[in-house]
């Protein structure tokens, strides 16, 4: 699904869908939504197609759009043991994480106010404490004027007295070590990563790391990302815009 963001003032996402409804407001397309228009061809071409048509003759009953909503599966809620969609379930495990981290913000503890979700965020806390970093924002927008675009970064943290970005996803490893994806989850962070030294008029582009949580043993899994991959991801995403304003923007 697309997003756009209304950046005229405080940025904020708004309910434009389309880029012809942002283009009447004058919102910015988000990163991951110009990162989409990248395809892979075994996901797009061969596994997302066989999924719908499995799924549409499971659930004939079910609309287009709700075909496409369970598209990847569905998730054990640890509340009460039913299913709910994916990405019902990070979304679940991203807010109880912004909330204890929030909290420590402003130092008061959650401890109290324990919920079912925290054991896939206590390996993250954990983490945290260990190597003494700093938690300075979370679900910070960073907002490019220049690109015309603005993301969401989950965790803007101070590490060995740097900046240092994070973003975490909810997927099934499978036992493999975390699941990564240089052309989407990079390039996300290495562009917001510009934008941050951009804002704050650092001499240095934040280091960059995501964090795979694994949806079905808790496991933590990072990965760093190098600085010749972050230039990569900053190239491929421009590139991508340039693209998505001229297809889509009609620009």
């Amino acid at each position: 699904m697309s997003h756009f963001y209304d950046c005229s003032g405080s940025p904020k996402l708004t309910s434009a869908r389309t880029p012809s409804q942002a283009k009447k407001i004058k919102a910015y397309p988000s990163v991951t939504t110009i990162l989409g228009i990248q395809m892979e061809d075994y996901l797009h071409n061969i596994w997302i197609p066989q999924k719908i048509c499995d799924l549409a003759r499971q659930h004939p009953e079910a609309t287009s759009r709700q075909i496409m909503d369970i598209k990847y599966g569905y998730r054990t809620s640890p509340i009460d043991g039913m299913p709910i969609r994916s990405n019902e379930f990070g979304t679940a495990v991203h807010g109880r994480l912004e909330d204890v981290l929030n909290n420590r913000i402003t130092n008061e503890g959650l401890k109290e106010n324990e919920t079912p979700w925290d054991g896939w965020v206590e390996p993250f806390l954990d983490f945290i404490e260990d190597n003494n970093i700093e938690v300075i924002e979370c679900e910070k927008i960073a907002v490019s004027d220049k690109e015309r675009s603005a993301g969401s970064i989950d965790l803007v943290a101070m590490w060995d007295g740097k900046y240092h970005l994070f973003d975490y996803k909810c997927r099934d490893t499978k036992g493999s070590g975390g699941k990564f994806y240089e052309k989407k989850d990079c390039s996300q962070l290495a562009i917001e990563s510009m934008w941050i030294k951009e804002e704050f008029e650092l001499n240095y582009f934040p280091a960059i790391t995501s964090v795979c949580i694994c949806t079905e043993t808790q496991k933590h899994y990072h990965k760093n990302w190098s600085k010749a991959q972050l230039r990569k991801g900053i190239k491929r995403f421009r590139l991508l815009r340039q693209i998505y304003y001229m297809d889509w923007m009609n620009e």
